[in-house]
């Protein structure tokens, strides 16, 4: 675990727009993390109230919008609603003044989060959303072995996340709710590809499951192909009962494979000698292949993960030093950036359901 990086500055007064999962864990973090004071918890369920009570925090009902605005030297609201009302407080709060950190997926579709980006930039505030895996050791290992060139120019990169539980909760079944794996995982491993690599996208090929009979996608599988080259698939699929690699990274001197979330979990492999003369061939199944043999020993070299001194705070820093210096075109998270993740979405949804390959150029 990395160590945290002292904060001194100004608390941020923020109040939570929905408390449940994602708000309570943002209640925990931002009470820990010494950087902001929650002075207000907005929610639909009466039930929440306890945990606000317990914790002597002022407690708003869901047609108390108004009156939470009204808390004495707010200065900023955090929502983790359900994703379809995302746009509606956003709004709502960039008029009165406020500074946002919304849940991811920002909104359901590019035209909502435009109108979501010109309230705040007609209103002067900051509007940030929480893409914290942006901050994730096994991503910013990813980057670091392509930065550090490890294995030559890369030109395939698998990103896949599995699980064997299913659907998360009640709404995230819900289609018009914006529910499903694409708005849930997807959005976040979209989000770090494309901060990874900005070429243009040229074309978007996407399937989606529904193992589970939902209405909403169980998992899905992106094909990106980028403007330079790079070839990008990010899968998710919640009924796997196997672990399999997080990344795998493909290189013309050599492969990267991270396993987990971390840092530590993985290795590289890289070419020192392209030929190898010491190379038998080995009987696969019902054939005999040299071409998928092992390599000998001593035509690579094998390294362990680079390491990632980061402690996942960065988003919180940059947030609240937006909010005290009154500078929201300084946000980490950009609108530009949130656009190209949302359209991409589109394109998925697009592509799986016409079960063709979405040419583009964005």
């Amino acid at each position: 675990m990395c160590r945290k990086k002292k904060y001194d500055g100004e608390r941020v007064k923020i109040a939570i727009v929905g408390c449940g999962g994602m708000g309570g864990y943002h209640l925990g973090r931002m009470s820990s993390c010494g950087m902001f004071d929650v002075i207000g918890i907005l929610d639909i369920d009466p039930a929440v109230k306890a945990k606000a009570d317990k914790r002597g925090i002022p407690f708003f009902g869901a047609d108390e919008l108004d009156k939470l605005f009204a808390l004495p030297g707010l200065q900023a609201i955090l929502i983790a609603t359900p994703n379809d009302v995302h746009k509606k407080y956003a709004i709502a709060a960039a008029e009165h003044g406020l500074a946002v950190l919304c849940e991811k997926p920002v909104t359901l579709c590019c035209a909502d989060l435009q109108e979501m980006l010109d309230a705040a930039e007609k209103n002067h505030t900051l509007f940030s959303v929480h893409q914290n895996r942006r901050w994730d050791h096994d991503y910013l290992c990813m980057k670091k072995i392509v930065e550090n060139n490890m294995i030559g120019s890369v030109y395939k990169i698998e990103s896949k996340v599995v699980g064997c539980n299913g659907i998360p909760g009640s709404w995230r079944k819900v289609k018009s709710q914006g529910g499903g794996m694409i708005f849930d995982w997807g959005v976040h491993l979209m989000d770090q590809i494309l901060l990874f690599n900005q070429s243009p996208i040229t074309s978007v090929k996407c399937k989606t499951s529904y193992v589970y009979q939902e209405e909403v996608d169980d998992g899905f599988e992106t094909e990106i192909t980028f403007a330079d080259g790079m070839d990008v698939t990010i899968t998710i699929e919640t009924n796997c009962f196997v672990k399999v690699p997080r990344w795998v990274i493909y290189g013309m001197n050599g492969t990267a494979v991270i396993n987990t979330f971390n840092d530590k979990d993985g290795k590289v492999i890289s070419v020192i000698s392209r030929e190898d003369k010491k190379l038998k061939g080995v009987q696969a199944g019902n054939g005999f292949t040299k071409t998928m043999a092992d390599r000998s020993k001593s035509t690579m070299k094998v390294s362990r993960l680079p390491k990632i001194n980061d402690d996942g705070l960065d988003l919180y820093r940059n947030f609240c030093r937006c909010v005290l210096d009154k500078t929201p075109e300084k946000s980490i998270i950009t609108g530009k950036q949130l656009m190209r993740v949302l359209k991409l979405i589109e394109y998925s949804f697009e592509s799986a359901e016409k079960n063709e390959v979405i040419k583009t150029n964005f």
